[in-house]
């Protein structure tokens, strides 16, 4: 509560409202309250006051501080328990976010940027700080098990969670994502090559394929980056040749929509032929040592078979 306005928060299934009650006028604030506590005594419902900025609030100053547009989303739980669905979508399983279950949460908030990343915000309730965790990302998107976790933030203000959030929780969570699609891409094409000629069925060949050009842009975006090293010149020609192979089959992919033929095999050819070029230019300037995918550990896989993101069953919120 401030000085001069009372904060109003309701809340229905599917939205939350917040509403600002003008002091100055203390008759009206008055009649106000006093409707307000007898329509809740009508609904069987309660009403409590707190000193506590409300979570939504919190959650869109988080969003205002990162960079980019962010969509918030507020979930309110009535029965006072954070789902437990919700926290087995939490990347990092840190002590902070998994103590939840144990603890009255009566709300949480969850921020989309539209490309992929999801936040949960949440209060912690013993002592009232911020904490922001990244979700899992879908995996029809990239298979991240295994790759570490971004560390999940605790802040005791909106501006020090956005803050965090910038300058650590994202470049972490982006990087690991990085290191899930170099896996794959190098798991798929070992698995393809040491294949014994003719034994890999279609289905696991075009999913990989697949894979491997829903990966490609964002594996050569991460090489153009400004804080990248720079590429030598066979590795910038592998790039160009890439790049305009996606392009290509993105037409193929609206010809095909069309009713009219688009082949991929070019698109077959080049992914076998310049793939590990790819894995390479990656590694050389967007990966550190410490991180690098370990091509011992994708060799020892004998006899050769469907990666872990092929014979995975997918998952979806």
């Amino acid at each position: 509560m401030g000085h001069h306005a009372l904060e109003l928060v309701g809340f229905t299934r599917h939205q939350d409202e917040a509403h600002r009650l003008p002091l100055g006028d203390h008759a009206q604030a008055r009649a106000a309250l006093t409707q307000l506590h007898e329509t809740a005594r009508d609904c069987q419902a309660k009403v409590i006051t707190s000193e506590r900025p409300y979570l939504g609030d919190i959650a869109h100053a988080v969003a205002e501080g990162l960079p980019g547009p962010w969509e918030v989303d507020i979930e309110h739980y009535p029965d006072g328990s954070i789902p437990a669905h919700l926290l087995d979508w939490v990347w990092e399983a840190s002590p902070a976010l998994s103590a939840l279950s144990k603890y009255h949460t009566s709300c949480a908030a969850i921020l989309r940027d539209g490309g992929g990343t999801e936040l949960l915000l949440t209060e912690r309730p013993w002592d009232g700080s911020y904490l922001v965790g990244t979700l899992l990302p879908s995996p029809d998107h990239v298979y991240v098990v295994g790759t570490g976790a971004p560390r999940t933030i605790i802040a005791t203000t909106a501006h020090g969670a956005a803050a965090d959030a910038r300058s650590r929780l994202l470049p972490e969570f982006e990087q690991l994502v990085l290191l899930a699609r170099l896996r794959e891409v190098q798991e798929d094409l070992h698995w393809v090559r040491d294949a014994e000629p003719g034994t890999v069925p279609t289905v696991d060949l075009d999913a990989a394929l697949d894979r491997f050009l829903t990966h490609a842009p964002y594996l050569i975006e991460a090489t153009r980056r400004g804080d990248g090293k720079p590429l030598a010149v066979p590795e910038t020609g592998v790039l160009v040749r890439l790049e305009i192979l996606l392009a290509r089959v993105q037409a193929d992919a609206g010809a095909r929509d069309n009713g009219e033929p688009g082949g991929m095999d070019e698109a077959m050819a080049l992914w076998l032929e310049s793939g590990e070029d790819l894995v390479d230019a990656v590694r050389a300037t967007s990966v550190g040592p410490a991180e690098e995918p370990s091509r011992t550990a994708v060799a020892t896989a004998t006899p050769p078979k469907p990666p872990t993101a092929v014979a995975a069953p997918g998952r979806t919120r």
